[in-house]
């Protein structure tokens, strides 16, 4: 198993939620669940990923982001 496949299988989305945004910009959302896995996809336009004590991400449309939680 590689440490992705385990990040994936460990959490096994109990207590998941999901939270869908539609935003016009400028706009900002911050979220504080301190879950231990977040899947993050930008479906239209851009959006940057700004991880805590880290150099922004930019991510495009199209793009998907698994971060590691349970650090907000």
């Amino acid at each position: 198993m590689d440490l992705l496949e385990a990040l994936l299988d460990g959490p096994r989305a109990r207590g998941a939620f999901l939270l869908r945004a539609q935003l016009d910009p400028p706009w900002s959302l911050r979220v504080e669940d301190e879950a231990p896995l977040t899947v993050l996809a930008v479906l239209r336009g851009e959006a940057w990923l700004c991880p805590d004590g880290r150099a922004p991400l930019r991510m495009a449309e199209g793009q998907v982001a698994i971060v590691r939680g349970p650090d907000h």
